[in-house]
């Protein structure tokens, strides 16, 4: 019999192992990044709305009805969240884009100072110090690539942004229902690009990628993401959530054989492994601190 915080461990790295070929699968869509918005932003809703159902099957509108008010803002930075991250990797190279959205939580550290009045960290502030100068070397590569790769860091900086004050905002505000949340930020996201994006201007192969995206990668992960957090402390799930970086990159190397470049593997290399320290002293502090 498996013991409680062995469940969370399993279901926060299936969640993120079925998360990480997202990257991969942006990449192999061919259509305008505007149209790939447009249906990944309607299936993901449909898809979030079906993961709603099955978690909760007797109240599925009561679910629907907490995302109001400042659930509202979750749905709006969801869904820039969501445009940002299209645009990141289909301008950059997916170990940028990944890489850079590991940075999240510093982002939401810096957010939670100011909505929510939480202390940051000596050991978070050399963290956020560090990152910076991490994602400094990765744009310094891309800036020698030209301006398409350089804005689509940018975006991954802008995307990371969003999904931090997301996660903030579902600690203010802990009643909202998150998968809810996605799924309309996903209806409203399709409604924005709707003018700019030709949805019947899209191949078979293409749609089948955004189905399987839709559908399970991108719900069943996010899922399974947020539920392995009941069973496990942040700080490991922190360390868990950084193998997507890893692993996403990964996969597009296998098919694509993308190549970094070494501005990405220095600048990835002191975000990853700062993050990781940091993850792992937070985790030190939380065991120090429980006996006490």
């Amino acid at each position: 019999m498996l013991s409680t915080h062995a469940k969370g461990l399993l279901i926060t790295a299936a969640g993120v192992l079925i998360i990480s070929p997202d990257g991969l699968l942006t990449r192999l869509i061919e259509t305008d990044h505007w149209t790939m918005i447009f249906w990944r932003a309607l299936l993901v809703s449909f898809g979030m709305w079906l993961m709603v159902s099955l978690i909760n099957p007797n109240r599925v509108w009561q679910r629907y009805l907490t995302v109001r008010g400042p659930g509202l803002l979750m749905v709006a930075s969801y869904a820039l969240g969501t445009v940002s991250f299209v645009y990141a990797i289909t301008h950059t190279s997916v170990a940028n884009t990944l890489i850079i959205l590991s940075s999240t939580p510093l982002f939401a550290a810096l957010i939670g100072r100011v909505m929510l009045q939480e202390k940051i960290q000596p050991r978070t502030l050399l963290a956020i110090s560090l990152v910076a100068i991490g994602i400094a070397a990765i744009a310094s590569g891309s800036a020698s690539s030209g301006n398409a790769a350089l804005l689509g860091d940018l975006a991954a900086i802008l995307g990371s942004f969003f999904l931090a004050c997301g996660f903030s905002l579902v600690r203010r505000f802990p009643r909202i229902s998150v998968l809810s949340a996605i799924s309309c930020s996903g209806l409203l996201t399709a409604l924005l690009v709707l003018p700019l994006a030709s949805p019947l201007n899209i191949t078979q192969a293409d749609f089948g990628y955004l189905l399987l995206m839709g559908l399970y990668v991108v719900p069943v992960g996010t899922a399974l993401m947020y539920l392995g957090p009941r069973y496990i402390p942040a700080a490991e799930v922190g360390l868990l959530l950084l193998l997507e970086s890893i692993l996403g990159p990964i996969w597009v190397w296998l098919v694509f054989a993308e190549n970094p470049g070494v501005h990405t593997l220095v600048g990835g290399a002191i975000i990853l492994s700062t993050l990781t320290l940091n993850t792992v002293w937070a985790l030190r502090f939380q065991r120090v601190k429980a006996p006490a």
